[in-house]
């Protein structure tokens, strides 16, 4: 029997079905990537200081300290790739490190002691 050329159906069920077991495979495949990137990143990110200083000390993030996060909840919006300065009347204002550690969403960073973030590591 001789399909039509609007006929949908293959060997191996409709365009559709098909087009889902791609997808259903993509995800599958982006899920575990995923967390190749994440070993590949640095545990810990020294942020460069805006203006030489003898004190506080450069901040230092811990990448595994927020490790139940996935990349794409920091990156690229609230932190490009990028390793930038910035300031605490940045964060007041909810960017950087302030828009989660506002004591909402995570801890207050104006609650922390100065030594969680600026580090001598």
């Amino acid at each position: 029997m001789r399909r039509s050329a609007f006929d949908a159906s293959g060997p191996s069920g409709s365009v559709l079905l098909r087009g889902g077991r791609w997808r259903v495979g993509l995800v599958a495949l982006l899920l575990f990537t995923t967390p190749i990137f994440a070993v590949n990143s640095p545990q810990d990110i020294r942020l460069p200081p805006l203006k030489e200083r003898a004190a506080p000390a450069p901040a230092l993030f811990s990448h595994w300290g927020h490790g139940s996060m996935y990349c794409y909840s920091c990156h690229p919006g609230t932190f490009p790739q990028a390793r930038l300065g910035f300031t605490h009347q940045d964060m007041r204002e909810g960017r950087y490190c302030g828009r989660c550690h506002d004591g909402q969403a995570a801890r207050a960073w104006r609650s922390m002691d100065c030594e969680a973030c600026h580090a001598r590591r």
